[in-house]
């Protein structure tokens, strides 16, 4: 299973627990409501253990964590 594909499960499963099964990769997951900063903070968590990297405070911001595309692309330059 690829970055995207994990991302896409943890957000459906964890944060929406299965309300939202069209979710894109590039859907903004801020501003439709689908997650908020609490949700952020899970998703770093997830990413964090998952993955095995740190992620810093100055790196969340929303230009890195607005969409599953997005965060993939952040992890894949770090």
């Amino acid at each position: 299973m690829d970055r995207k594909t994990e991302l896409m499960e943890f957000v459906k499963e964890e944060l929406l627990h299965g309300r939202k099964s069209d979710l894109r990769d590039d859907e903004d997951l801020l501003s439709a409501g689908i997650i908020d900063s609490l949700g952020i903070l899970q998703l770093v968590g997830f990413v964090e253990k998952r993955y095995g990297v740190q992620v810093p405070d100055e790196d969340v911001v929303y230009e890195n964590f607005h969409s599953i595309r997005a965060l993939a692309d952040y992890l894949g330059r770090n």
